[in-house]
């Protein structure tokens, strides 16, 4: 039971030796999976790509029937240059489209993955075809899960610098989020948790899931980073840019006293263009 082991490292500093989850098979952790891995053809409309990420839940297909002899001279013209320090920035975003080629008797196929984020910055690289759509409020693209309703900014989901990390790890589970704000004692944003903190997790050191959320994130190494906060009045156009520029997944929209309210995710953003 990983409370009681994390109990039990809080109290004496090392593993009971006991099985936790990390010890479960990786086919149990794919019998799990709310989503199958999808596939689609690199034939298909964006649109039916776009769809798949904003309504299935996918965050990344894997696009098959590429002529292998064109992907090495088409992938770096294909994609929009990118800073080196974004590419340095820690806990960036997965993007980029890496291509494999396989072979199967006499016949080549080259395989790419593409995530959310690769075509938010595709859309963004042809803005200038998109009229009006960009100038759509942050609020009104923000998501509209009905704990997340701009409306409603008391039910957002949130940890206080006092929560634990294993009680965001449960939030995260229960509200089917991908990140959580962390606020201080007044409500204003400090720094987002998302599930990709507990990637350092091992055996040895479940027992900091038992401390306050930022002690975990100091104990596990992990950069306490400002997160990317936008204000109702800003456009669809201006979230889009600071997006792929900061190279994050998610805006959080925040009042005039800077506690959060909403929040705008890649997502939202593919979703608004159906």
């Amino acid at each position: 039971d990983l409370e009681k082991e994390v109990d039990f490292q809080l109290l004496s500093g090392r593993p009971s030796g006991n099985a936790t989850v990390l010890q479960d098979t990786i086919a149990q952790v794919v019998q799990s999976r709310k989503h199958a891995s999808q596939e689609i053809s690199a034939l298909a409309p964006l649109e039916e790509l776009v769809r798949m990420f904003a309504t299935h839940g996918q965050h990344r297909v894997l696009v098959a029937d590429i002529d292998a002899g064109d992907v090495a001279a088409k992938e770096s013209a294909a994609q929009v240059p990118e800073s080196d320090s974004k590419r340095k920035r820690l806990g960036s975003v997965d993007s980029g489209c890496s291509a494999a080629s396989l072979q199967s008797g006499d016949a080549h196929e080259a395989v790419c993955g593409l995530t959310q984020y690769d075509v938010v910055r595709f859309i963004q690289h042809h803005n200038h075809e998109l009229g009006n759509a960009l100038d759509a409020p942050a609020l009104a693209v923000a998501t509209t899960h009905e704990s997340l309703r701009p409306s409603a900014p008391r039910h957002l989901p949130h940890l206080t610098i006092r929560d634990t990390a294993l009680g965001a790890l449960r939030l995260l589970h229960d509200t089917h989020n991908s990140a959580l704000p962390v606020v201080d004692y007044d409500g204003r944003l400090i720094t987002e948790i998302a599930g990709t903190n507990l990637r350092s997790l091992t055996t040895g050191n479940i027992g900091l899931l038992g401390r306050p959320v930022l002690a975990y994130m100091f104990g596990m190494h992990l950069p306490v980073t400002s997160p990317y906060v936008i204000h109702e009045n800003f456009t669809l156009s201006q979230v889009m840019t600071g997006l792929l520029k900061m190279n994050c997944r998610r805006a959080w929209i925040v009042d005039s006293d800077e506690r959060p309210v909403a929040v705008l995710s890649l997502t939202d953003v593919l979703n608004h263009f159906l």
